[in-house]
């Protein structure tokens, strides 16, 4: 059996009941946090609370050695896979369930909190008023990608809300986490290249900063402001609205500094 377990947000503490007691109940403990983070877990804490090792894989275990190190145990014992936010939520963990279930392994799935309905609830954003995500990744040489730019076209041209997450790169030299004002830059150069108004320094936008964290910070206002304001620590959730409805307007005055017109 193979119980894939969304472990949320921020630490240890964001498992659920009925994920400890799956993860209890396991022969075999792995965890991965590749794909997303929690800044706030601390492994140690995470094996005194459920009273079991837990084993930490890397990208290549998940993605080239999956069968042979999750699904090879779990044809013949329970592994529990602990995950940042909810479980299903990576592509990568879908892959691996789908592997699972061609090789008929019993599979359950133990939801959690996800970045991707946090944020928007945090920023009393109406979630019915989203569009189509993106994510804005780091330029490379040779690879500077225009999907953010277009989706918050796209959706802006349908009066909708656009979230943006931002990059993440845990390697062994350490984890990169993009900061808002590295992604608003990277926007303000896109709409530099493509020249169509779709963003400019009066663009309004709300940062989401570690979201479930003691430390939570919101801001909202035009993107050339939030450049000069403390914005909090990674890793952020970067939303650009479509028009406000008076009640997100309202919510932002309240809880994000957002200023009035």
């Amino acid at each position: 059996m193979l119980v894939l377990i969304g472990l949320g947000l921020y630490s240890e503490k964001d498992i659920t009941l009925k994920g400890l007691e799956e993860a209890r109940g396991s022969d075999y403990i792995f965890a991965e946090f590749y794909t997303s983070v929690m800044p706030g877990l601390n492994l140690k804490r995470m094996e005194k609370i459920i009273g079991r090792k837990v084993k930490l894989l890397s990208r290549s275990d998940i993605e080239e050695e999956g069968e042979k190190v999750i699904l090879e145990r779990a044809k013949k014992s329970k592994v529990s896979l602990l995950v940042a936010g909810d479980a299903l939520i990576s592509t990568t963990h879908v892959h691996l369930l789908l592997d699972a279930r061609e090789l008929e392994i019993e599979v359950r799935v133990v939801n959690n909190a996800s970045i991707y309905s946090a944020a928007p609830s945090l920023a009393g954003l109406h979630n019915y008023k989203f569009g189509r995500s993106a994510s804005i990744a780091r330029p490379e040489e040779r690879f500077f990608s225009e999907t953010p730019y277009t989706t918050v076209k796209a959706n802006m041209n349908m009066g909708l809300h656009t979230m943006l997450f931002l990059d993440i790169k845990v390697e062994k030299s350490g984890t990169y986490l993009m900061h808002a004002k590295e992604a608003i830059e990277i926007l303000l150069k896109l709409e530099d290249r493509k020249k169509e108004g779709v963003i400019t320094p009066e663009t309004i936008a709300v940062v989401v900063s570690r979201a479930g964290a003691p430390e939570f910070k919101l801001k909202a206002g035009s993107i050339g402001k939030l450049l000069e304001e403390d914005l909090g620590r990674p890793p952020h959730t970067l939303i650009i609205p479509a028009e406000l409805h008076f009640m997100e307007e309202e919510f932002l005055r309240a809880f994000a500094s957002f200023p009035e017109e």
